[in-house]
């Protein structure tokens, strides 16, 4: 126990240092002014004046990420919030905003939890996936999360209604996938693979 403590601690203090730069610039309002809603501009800018570039962004990332895992939720969200605005990457920035998501959650913010919802729905009925399925498989994640929202959220049972309607043929079409599957004689592992592709 004593040998994993050691390592918790430096991981931590090693992802402190990385993303150390963008962290002192984040807690400097005055700086913070400076960026501006384009994203390449802000890259720029950051690189030329703080001299804070991909890899302090990536460690941010990293830094939020071991903050959940810590159950420094509040922490986890504003570094995750902030990391989105910089984000180049949108597989990366959608798995920010799950994060993001899952903080609100547990910190019981169920306003701002329903705000990053909707983005998250707005994402995905937008985004071109890989594969049909795999637009399915975040819409049932979506609706997943939504519970724990709507079952605390004032307005929540018109909403989880509405969610549950409007996606109701993509868990219609993922039942007929699946039942396809089913009568080609596959294993179950061979379903969990259809689902998770």
């Amino acid at each position: 126990m004593v040998d994993r403590r050691v390592e918790v601690v430096a991981r931590l203090k090693a992802l402190e240092d990385a993303a150390a730069p963008l962290v002192t610039f984040l807690q400097n309002a005055n700086a913070i002014q400076e960026l501006r809603a384009d994203k390449q501009y802000n890259l720029h800018m950051l690189n030329d004046r703080y001299e804070i570039g991909p890899d302090q962004i990536e460690a941010l990332y990293q830094y939020a990420k071991f903050q959940f895992e810590c159950g420094n939720y509040s922490c986890a969200a504003d570094y995750l919030y902030q990391y989105r605005a910089l984000c180049t990457n949108s597989e990366r920035s959608l798995s920010a905003l799950w994060g993001k998501l899952a903080a609100e959650i547990l910190m019981q913010n169920w306003d701002i939890a329903l705000e990053e919802l909707n983005r998250l729905k707005e994402i995905i009925d937008s985004k071109r996936f890989s594969s049909p399925l795999n637009q399915v498989q975040s819409r049932i994640w979506l609706m997943h999360w939504s519970l724990f929202i709507f079952f605390n959220h004032d307005n929540g049972r018109t909403q989880i209604i509405n969610l549950f309607n409007q996606d109701k043929e993509e868990v219609d079409e993922l039942c007929r996938t699946l039942e396809e599957k089913e009568d080609s004689s596959c294993t179950a592992s061979d379903q969990f693979s259809c689902i998770t592709i």
